[in-house]
């Protein structure tokens, strides 16, 4: 196969050095990713608009593998990366990740990991989005991790997309793995939580107030049975998700008659 390794969180990012570690044992890898930590970005499309894609290595083992990083959005990099450094070539499934801390609930409107896999599945390419678990304030440093057991359940996903073909009735997966879990840890398809997964505390309630005086936090009684949520949080189990890119709302006709 031919595979789009991607992120959020950086073209330096060992998380991304360990997607691609996991990728290549199913085929040619092909690495874009932002220059830089570009967590929370979403979907969005902002950047560098004046400069070209730079070229790096990843290094696995004794092998370095070639990247491509821009100073731009997730988005916006596999969006381009198609326009240029990829002109022309035919992608057969996109991973994005491993993102350092969990993706789950509406907050994956917010997810940068989220949002290349997106653009990946908008261009008719299926795509994985993959995260592992951390404590809140690891979401944005290359704190040490071990990713042996989000490498396993990454390769035993893509093995099942090869296996079957392709996806079935859904445009890209999302999986989350717990911070502890292991090659035993059970796993489970669920549905999104339906409503955000971590909330917002205001340490300081001024008008002077700045974005960094809230904090986050997670409320576990929140999640309902059967969500990405409660399985990740809750009965600490990998959250394996499928989504779908049609958001068109089912069944509102009433509301136009």
């Amino acid at each position: 196969m031919e595979i789009l390794c991607t992120n959020d969180d950086g073209v330096l990012s060992p998380g991304l050095a360990a997607a691609v570690e996991a990728a290549r044992e199913f085929g040619n890898v092909h690495v874009a990713a932002p220059s830089s930590q570009k967590t929370g970005a979403g979907r969005s499309l902002i950047g560098d608009r004046t400069s070209p894609f730079a070229k790096t290595e990843i290094a696995i083992g004794a092998q370095k593998i070639p990247a491509w990083h821009l100073d731009g959005t997730p988005a916006l990099v596999v969006r381009h990366a198609f326009s240029s450094v990829f002109r022309g070539k035919t992608i057969d499934l996109a991973i994005s990740g491993i993102n350092y801390g969990e993706n789950i609930g509406y907050d994956i409107s917010n997810s940068g990991t989220v949002g290349a896999a997106m653009e990946c599945a908008v261009m008719g390419i299926p795509a994985i989005a993959v995260s592992l678990q951390t404590d809140l304030d690891g979401h944005r440093k290359y704190a040490h991790r071990d990713w042996t057991a989000t490498q396993f359940f990454l390769r035993m996903f893509i093995r099942r997309f090869i296996q079957k073909g392709g996806f079935s009735r859904f445009d890209l997966l999302k999986i989350d793995v717990p911070l502890d879990a292991d090659e035993s840890t059970e796993w489970k398809v669920c549905r999104l939580q339906l409503s955000p997964y971590f909330l917002t505390r205001m340490n300081r309630e001024s008008d002077d107030a700045v974005i960094d005086d809230a904090s986050l936090y997670v409320d576990p009684s929140r999640y309902a049975p059967g969500t990405d949520a409660r399985t990740l949080a809750v009965e600490k189990k990998v959250a394996v998700t499928p989504l779908v890119l049609d958001w068109t709302a089912r069944n509102a006709e009433e509301f136009f008659t």
